[in-house]
């Protein structure tokens, strides 16, 4: 792929051939990506999508790493992240950000500006464009409840569009947008008290860190709950709280986390995340669909 790689780097400078998935993934595994790209414009994304789609080249965006599990053997294509797409615009009580902002640093937005209604994302590891896209949040709080509008490109045909709220299949943990490289969005909030702000994210934070596992490296819940359950109570009363696969262990904290404890690969998760699905099936006839993404080949 040496004619590639100089293509590639025509378009985009920030270009390494081979790069440990690994290092940006938050379970800490995944084999190399053949070209890891780092774009920092628009008209470098849309070259980028335009040759992948003349030369049929396996592409994975990437935020975070966040909610991602990669094949051990990498990924041969073009890793691009979204990393350098890190601008925030406040106007009033909207918040215009690119995708690769970390949540983390929009709260503290908030914060500064003294803005309510994202407080329900802290601790969330990921950034604005990957929990747009899967639509973060809790039990009765979803990001989608305050975006106005997002700015995409298609991946099939390169061209920019923006998507009103209404225009976007908002879903539980998803979306219709993953054909699409999403740039940014605008989110409309409320004018509150920076007080009670830090106090309601402080409450969450509290919450996080006593019923999940943030002392190991995981992809938060690895399971979409099912109509009228959840993931994590049917898998503990399967009995498989701590239950582990090589270096790949169920946590004991909050059964609904596949945590890695330092020495797991993503082939000992993905039997782990196997095994969960057949016990769960054979005990209460439920199929668990995962939540985290799945990526590469796996099974030997």
């Amino acid at each position: 792929m040496d004619g590639i790689k100089d293509i590639l780097k025509g378009i985009c400078g920030n270009i390494v051939e081979d790069f440990p998935l690994s290092l940006i993934t938050s379970f800490r595994t995944g084999g190399p990506a053949k070209f890891f790209v780092s774009p920092s414009n628009l008209e470098e994304i849309k070259g980028l999508l335009d040759i992948c789609n003349r030369y049929n080249l396996p592409l994975l965006i990437v935020g975070r790493g966040t909610n991602l599990l990669i094949s051990d053997n990498g990924f041969d294509g073009v890793v691009l992240s979204t990393k350098n797409f890190n601008k925030v615009l406040v106007k009033g009580t909207d918040i215009y950000c690119q995708s690769g902002v970390l949540l983390s640093s929009l709260l503290k937005i908030c914060i500064e500006k003294a803005l309510k209604g994202m407080e329900f994302i802290s601790g969330i590891p990921g950034t604005a464009g990957g929990a747009i896209i899967s639509n973060a949040g809790l039990k009765n709080d979803w990001i989608s409840e305050k975006v106005v509008k997002v700015d995409v490109i298609s991946i099939s045909d390169v061209k920019e569009k923006t998507l009103a709220r209404q225009d976007i299949n908002f879903g539980y943990r998803t979306s219709n947008l993953d054909g699409y490289f999403v740039s940014g969005a605008l989110f409309h909030l409320d004018n509150g008290v920076m007080e009670e702000i830090k106090k309601t994210i402080a409450g969450y934070m509290k919450k996080r860190i006593e019923t999940q596992p943030v002392e190991y490296y995981s992809a938060g819940s690895v399971f979409k709950n099912p109509p009228g359950f959840f993931a994590g109570m049917l898998i503990e009363k399967c009995g498989l709280k701590g239950y582990r696969i090589g270096g790949a262990c169920i946590s004991e904290k909050h059964a609904n986390f596949i945590v890695n404890k330092g020495a797991a690969t993503s082939e000992d998760i993905y039997k782990l995340i196997c095994a969960v699905k057949e016990r769960v099936k054979r005990v209460y006839n439920i199929e668990l669909e995962t939540e985290i993404k799945i990526v590469g080949r796996f099974g030997g």
